[in-house]
């Protein structure tokens, strides 16, 4: 059979605790309470008041860390619910007789689950300072009414006493322990620093190359501003950036002639800097020293502060961003290059402006393009742009005064030439290019279907070194400009083509013509033989507007002038309504319904006398593909109209309206005749 010491030891480990602490107090660390001495404290408690369990318990947050223990191995428990709690809060010792009658102890687990805690006994330890430490406790498994002897209660105070001498023991010790142990770091802690000094000291000159190493590198150079004394220590890569021989101080004197006239009222002043209103981070242009060359840099920085907070020095980085500025103005130019390209009305006016953006971004003295003819040898300039500083030029240029050149451009290379003196192989063009002032130029030829038809030159009148990027940037825009040149001769080709088809549509209605008059000789009516002939009028009209567009469409506002103008009746029609585009079809069905309304106006109608007036406008409803037209025809002012008695052809044409995607009504009102067309715009757009 188990002795109940031992079940209660089973138990107790099997309930929950927290870990045990591992912070430093006052005492050192809490496990070191976990001695022979507080053991025995325990030992004799447990003895004295005849109880199974007997603990010195330490507080710990919400925690009761057991640093000597008697009938249990639990290190550790709870403080909410246990007999120790009043103990604490109280500040006083407490006897529970039975704990399951106590309305805070019997929600413990211990006590209404197993073990089955009944008796509690405990008091409180104080510090030197009067604060609460622990508690010396007794538990028992039994209900104990009588509570504690006189002599228990003694007994009990006194060891309570004796275990918190050797806690203030521990204290004392733990302090000098922690003395000798802070001694002995401060020693380990400067020979450390002292080591650690000279390694800095040893390695600070290292360091500080190795940084202006990766600076030189990357293209980025470190400067140091102090705002006292106006001295600004650079790196080498700052004055490789601006082109000075290299020096460790340059005052703020010297850094200003450096930087670019149009932006020296962009330098954030002294006042500034001491304020904090100047900006940290500053793109602008500097003037190199060495070979006179702008470039853009970007300037970074932070304000170091002094213990005030007010600044003293401006510390930052200094980059030479102009390779990536080129590239965005590249870019820029390309966009506007096209943007020119597009919405020029004539050839050479989207030759010239074109050209002159190159020219203004590529800072070169001209740029144009040439026509080339392979049969005559023979270079033709007639559109381009220069600089005020040169003379333009045009006209024809033989190749014979260029065989060189003109024998690279016919193999589709580009020729790009630096300096008009270096290559022996240019001796014998540089009187004809020293004529027109060119000494370094680049030209890039078009080729179609592999014939050389012309190129675009850019002309430098000073010797340059052109860069890979400016002669891929040359090379794009020609071919954007070439392009766009092909679009104009193209449509430039199909004008000629549809002026020789209307030319020729011209001459067969002026034989249908012709043929009809030849036919209406004999006959003494000949009001058929005019209605015929102003038939064919209207639909060569339409035939015009359609023409000017490369037959693709019209729209309605045109088509009304261009049918009403020869019939002299634009003045007495108001015309009014949205721009609505018209299909080449549904043009020519418009041109002979509007010929046939106006007609019939001016013989029986409004227009036959002259107080009379036509209204004609439309109106667009909805949108999209369900879209309508609504044309309203509106006769005023002449003569009472009744409809015809019989139907002849131009009635028949004006009810058929617009074919089937149409409809037409007609209404011979006594004030004039109303005529109301409807139909799907998107039917009228494309048929």
């Amino acid at each position: 059979m188990q002795s109940a010491d031992s079940i209660q030891k089973k138990n107790l480990k099997t309930l929950p605790s927290s870990d045990s602490p591992a912070g430093l107090n006052v005492y050192g660390d809490l496990q070191a309470f976990s001695d022979l001495d507080l053991d025995d404290i325990a030992v004799a408690a447990a003895s004295l008041c005849r109880t199974p369990i007997a603990l010195v318990s330490i507080l710990d947050g919400d925690q009761l860390w057991f640093s000597a223990r008697v009938g249990t191995d639990q290190p550790s428990g709870a403080l909410a619910n246990s007999g120790c709690a009043p103990v604490i809060a109280r500040r006083a010792p407490v006897v529970i007789p039975d704990m399951m009658a106590d309305p805070e102890t019997r929600k413990n687990g211990l006590v209404c689950g197993g073990p089955g805690l009944r008796f509690y006994a405990g008091y409180p330890l104080f510090t030197a300072e009067d604060e609460v430490f622990g508690t010396l406790c007794v538990v028992d498994l039994k209900i104990r009414p009588q509570g504690l002897s006189q002599q228990e209660n003694d007994g009990l105070a006194a060891l309570a006493r004796q275990a918190m001498r050797l806690m203030e023991l521990r204290r004392e010790t733990v302090a000098q322990e922690r003395r000798l142990a802070a001694q002995q770091i401060r020693r380990e802690r400067a020979a450390r620093q002292a080591r650690q000094a000279d390694a800095e000291r040893r390695h600070a000159m290292e360091k500080y190359a190795l940084q202006q190493a990766a600076g030189a590198a990357g293209g980025v150079g470190i400067y140091e501003y102090d705002l006292s004394s106006g001295d600004i220590t650079v790196s080498p890569e700052v004055c490789r950036i601006i082109g000075v021989p290299v020096t460790e101080v340059v005052t703020v004197a010297q850094w200003v002639t450096r930087v670019h006239e149009d932006d020296k009222a962009r330098i954030p002043v002294l006042a500034q800097l001491l304020d904090g209103s100047a900006p940290l981070k500053l793109e602008y242009r500097i003037i190199r020293a060495d070979n006179q060359k702008e470039r853009w840099i970007l300037r970074q920085g932070v304000l170091d502060r002094d213990e005030a907070g007010h600044p003293i020095r401006l510390i930052g980085t200094i980059q030479d961003i102009t390779p990536e500025r080129n590239a965005t103005s590249r870019l820029t130019t390309l966009l506007a290059v096209g943007d020119a390209l597009r919405t020029a009305t004539t050839r050479t006016q989207a030759i010239v402006e074109a050209c002159q953006l190159l020219g203004n971004r590529l800072d070169v003295q001209r740029v144009g393009f040439a026509a080339i003819s392979l049969r005559d040898e023979l270079f033709t300039v007639d559109q381009g742009w220069c600089s005020p500083d040169v003379l333009p030029i045009s006209g024809d240029f033989p190749f014979h005064a260029f065989r060189r050149t003109s024998n690279f451009l016919r193999s589709g290379a580009v020729v790009i030439l630096d300096d008009l003196s270096s290559p022996s192989w240019m001796e014998e063009e540089q009187e004809a290019c020293r004529a027109v002032q060119v000494e370094a130029q680049i030209i890039v030829p078009k080729m179609d279907h592999g014939e050389l038809t012309g190129c675009l030159f850019v002309h430098s009148a000073i010797p340059r070194d052109w860069t890979l990027d400016e002669t891929s940037f040359i090379r794009t825009a020609a071919d954007r400009i070439f392009t766009a040149l092909d679009e104009w001769d193209a449509e430039t080709r199909q004008e000629i083509v549809n002026h020789e088809i209307l030319h020729r549509l011209k001459n067969t209605l002026s034989i249908v013509q012709s043929l009809a008059h030849q036919g209406f000789r004999g006959v003494d009516d000949q009001g058929p033989l005019t209605t015929f002939t102003s038939r064919l009028v209207a639909l060569s009209a339409a035939h015009d507007l359609l023409m000017r567009r490369n037959w693709q469409s019209t729209d309605l506002a045109s088509l009304v002038g261009g049918v009403m103008t020869p019939l002299g009746i634009e003045s007495r029609v108001l015309v009014s309504g949205p721009f609505l585009k018209l299909g080449p079809d549904t043009a020519t069905s418009f041109s002979m319904l509007l010929h046939e309304l106006a007609t019939n106006a001016m013989k029986y109608g409004a227009l036959s006398v002259p107080e009379g007036t036509v209204s004609l406008s439309w109106t667009i409803t909805g949108t999209g593909a369900g879209a309508v037209m609504s044309l309203m025809w509106r006769e005023a002012g002449g003569p009472v109209v009744t409809p015809p008695k019989r139907t002849g052809f131009g009635v028949r044409l004006l009810k058929a309206g617009l074919g089937r995607q149409g409809k037409t009504e007609l209404h011979y009102a006594s004030t004039g005749l109303c005529a109301d067309l409807t139909a799907p715009t998107l039917s009228l757009a494309t048929i």
